[in-house]
C-alpha cells in the first residue's frame, strides 16, 4: 500500500476538525444552520492554516445529501468523490496555471449548466491572486450574480493582490497563524494514534519551527519519524530540524553585558564551525532579547511559549539587564536582518556588528541624565567649597605652626620639609590589577610620564579601544601639580569631546597606573602642514566665491570685463 504523508492522512474532513480557526468555523456552521450561505467566499491567510481544506469542507457541506447543520457525513459517494478530488460538480482550479482570460471565460460557460449529480456547481480557485487583471474583470459579473446552483470559493495567501472589486462581491475570512500550543496539542494526538513516543520538548521545538503552519508541522514530524523511528527526543532531532541551542543565545547576551570579548568570539566561532545560518541565528537573537524584555515584566513569563527550565533561565538572566539596553540591541539586530542577505561577506559583517554592540555603553534616559548632572554639579560645588575651607584652615594652622617653630628652632623648617618628602614617597597601591604601575619607585614628573606614556596608552587600548585609539595621537606637554595637559594631534573636535566625556574613567586609569592622582586635560592641536592645507583650501574657496560674485555682477549689469 502506498504511504500517505501525515499532512494528507490527517487533513480535517469537517469544521470541527479544523484547529485554530474557531472564528471562521463557527461562522460557517451558523450560516448553514440559518441557511445564509453566500454565493462567494474569499479565504486568505498564511500557508498551511486550512484555507483549501475549509473550501473543500464547504463544498461537501453544500453537496452532501446527508449534511446536517453544515456537517457532511464523509461516507456518501459525493463526499468521497470530493475528498479524492474527482467530483465533476466541484472543480478545483489552480490560479497560477489557469490565470488568463480564456480560462475564466471557460468557467463562465460551465457555470451556466446545472450540476450533474449534486445540488451545487462549485468552483474552488486556489492562489486566486495569480489571475491577470483581465481575468479578474471577466470574473466580476459572474461572481456577483451567479446562477442559483453556482458557488465560488477563492483562496489566496496575498490578499493585497486581489482587486477590491472581487473582495467586495464575496464574504472574506482571514485565517490566523496557529499558535504553538494548539499545534503541540494536535501533534500529541497524532503521535498517540500512530503509537510513536516523544518528549514534550521535541514537540514544542517542532511547533515553534512550523511558524504557525499546521502543514509545516506535520511535514517536519514526518521527517523526524523517518529519521528516528518510533521514539525520539530533542537531542536526536535538534540538528535535523536546524534547532539552535538556547545556550548560544545566552552566551551571546552574557558576553554583551559582561563585556567579555573572548566569550563573544567563542559564540561567533561556534556559528562558523557548526555551519549555522546567520539569518536563523540573528532571527533567534531577536526572539531571545524579546523574551528577556517580556521576562522583566511582572508575570510576563506566562506569555513565554517555553518549558519551565528555559523560562526560569530567562527570568534570572533578565534581572541583569536594563530595558533600554535590550531595546537598543534589538533595534540593531532588526536593522541588520535584511543586510545579511545582501552583503558580500555576511560573517564579517555580523562579527563587526557584534563588536559594535560590545562597545555600547549602558543606556541612560535624558531625564536621568539631566537630573544626574544637576546632582553631580551640586555635589561638586559642595565638595569644592568644603575642600577650600579645609585647605584654608590647614594653611592657617600650618602657618601658625611654622611661625612658632621658626621662633623656637630654626632647623625645624628643614625637618618638616624632609618629613613631607618622605610622606609623598608613600604612594597608595593601585585599585585595579589590570593597571599595575611600572614607575612605583619613581617620583611622578613629566619625564617619567613621557617615557611611560606609550605603555599607558597600550593598557587603555586593551580595555577600551575607542579611547586608546584617540590617546595614541596624544603627547604629554605639561604637568602642573596633578594636572596633566596633553595635545591631541590632527584629530577632530569629536575625538577631544569623546575624551572629555570619559574623563573620569581615563583619570582612574591614570591614577592606577602612575600610583598618583592625575587629572588629564586634552587639547586639540593642528600641525602646521595640515594648517597650511586648510588655509590653501580656504583661499581657493574665497577665489571661487569672488569669481562667482564677479560673474553675477557682469550678468546683472550686462557688462564685460576689461583687463
Amino acid at each position: 500500500m502506498t504511504y500517505k504523508v501525515l499532512s494528507l492522512k490527517w487533513r480535517p474532513q469537517s469544521f470541527d476538525d479544523v484547529i485554530g480557526q474557531d472564528h471562521i468555523t463557527n461562522t460557517l456552521i451558523n450560516s448553514f444552520k440559518k441557511d445564509r450561505v453566500a454565493q462567494g467566499y474569499v479565504l486568505t491567510g498564511p500557508r498551511g492554516v486550512g484555507k483549501t481544506t475549509t473550501a473543500r469542507i464547504i463544498a461537501k457541506a453544500l453537496n452532501c445529501s446527508n449534511s446536517k447543520n453544515g456537517k457532511p457525513c464523509n461516507d456518501c459517494s459525493t463526499c468521497q468523490e470530493i475528498i479524492d478530488g474527482r467530483n465533476l460538480d466541484v472543480l478545483e482550479i489552480d490560479g497560477a496555471s489557469n490565470r488568463g482570460i480564456e480560462e475564466i471565460r471557460s468557467i463562465r460557460e460551465q457555470i451556466k449548466y446545472s450540476p450533474m449529480s449534486a445540488e451545487y456547481k462549485i468552483f474552488i480557485i486556489d492562489e486566486v491572486h495569480m489571475l491577470t487583471n483581465q481575468a479578474f474583470n471577466a470574473l466580476l459579473r459572474t461572481l456577483e450574480e451567479p446562477p442559483e446552483h453556482g458557488k465560488f470559493i477563492l483562496a489566496t495567501t496575498d490578499i493585497h493582490k486581489v482587486p477590491s472589486t472581487i473582495i467586495s462581491r464575496c464574504q472574506r475570512f482571514d485565517f490566523n497563524r496557529i499558535t504553538s500550543s494548539v499545534i503541540l496539542k494536535r501533534l500529541s494526538e497524532i503521535l498517540e494514534d500512530e503509537n510513536i513516543s516523544s518528549d514534550q520538548e521535541s514537540l514544542l521545538a517542532i511547533s515553534r519551527k512550523a511558524d504557525g503552519s499546521m502543514r509545516d508541522a506535520l511535514s517536519l514530524l514526518d521527517q523526524v519519524i523517518s529519521y528516528s523511528g518510533d521514539s525520539f527526543k530533542i537531542e536526536q532531532i535538534s540538528s535535523l530540524i536546524g534547532l539552535i541551542p538556547s545556550e548560544m543565545y545566552f552566551n551571546f547576551s552574557n558576553a554583551l553585558i559582561e563585556k567579555d570579548y573572548s566569550q563573544m568570539l567563542g559564540v561567533i566561532s561556534s556559528i562558523r564551525n557548526k555551519g549555522l545560518s546567520l539569518e536563523d541565528f540573528n532571527e533567534g537573537l531577536i526572539e531571545h532579547f524579546n523574551n528577556l524584555m517580556v521576562s522583566k515584566i511582572s508575570e510576563g513569563d506566562e506569555l513565554l511559549d517555553l518549558n519551565k527550565d528555559t523560562k526560569s533561565d530567562y527570568i534570572n538572566n533578565s534581572k541583569m539587564w536594563n530595558s533600554k539596553d535590550i531595546i537598543r540591541i534589538s533595534k540593531v539586530l532588526h536593522d541588520i536582518y535584511y543586510s545579511l542577505k545582501n552583503v558580500k561577506h555576511p560573517m564579517i559583517f555580523f562579527e563587526m556588528t557584534a563588536m559594535k554592540l560590545m562597545e555600547m555603553d549602558s543606556s541612560v534616559s535624558i531625564s536621568e541624565l539631566i537630573s544626574g548632572s544637576r546632582e553631580l554639579s551640586q555635589k561638586k560645588k559642595h565638595e569644592d567649597s568644603q575642600s577650600l575651607k579645609n585647605n584654608s584652615d590647614e594653611a592657617i594652622k600650618n602657618n601658625q605652626d611654622i611661625s612658632k617653630s621658626d621662633l623656637e628652632d630654626p632647623e625645624s623648617l628643614n625637618n618638616n620639609s624632609d618629613k613631607e618628602i618622605k610622606n609623598n614617597d608613600k604612594i597608595s597601591k593601585p585599585d585595579s590589577e589590570d593597571f599595575k604601575s611600572l614607575i612605583s619607585d619613581k617620583v611622578l614628573d613629566l619625564e617619567n610620564i613621557k617615557s611611560n606614556w606609550s605603555d599607558f596608552v597600550g593598557m587603555i587600548t586593551k580595555k577600551r579601544p575607542s579611547i586608546g585609539t584617540i590617546l595614541d595621537s596624544s603627547i604629554p606637554i605639561e604637568l602642573v601639580g596633578n594636572n596633566l595637559n596633553i595635545d591631541i594631534m590632527d584629530l577632530s573636535d569629536f575625538s577631544v569631546a569623546n575624551l572629555e566625556r570619559h574623563s573620569s574613567l581615563i583619570n582612574q586609569f591614570a591614577e592606577n597606573y602612575f600610583n598618583s592622582p592625575v587629572k588629564i586635560f586634552p587639547k586639540l592641536v593642528v600641525s602646521k602642514k595640515k594648517e597650511n592645507v586648510s588655509k590653501k583650501k580656504e583661499n581657493e574657496d574665497n577665489i571661487v566665491t569672488n569669481d562667482n560674485v564677479l560673474s553675477k555682477v557682469i550678468e546683472v549689469f550686462d557688462g564685460e570685463l576689461l583687463r
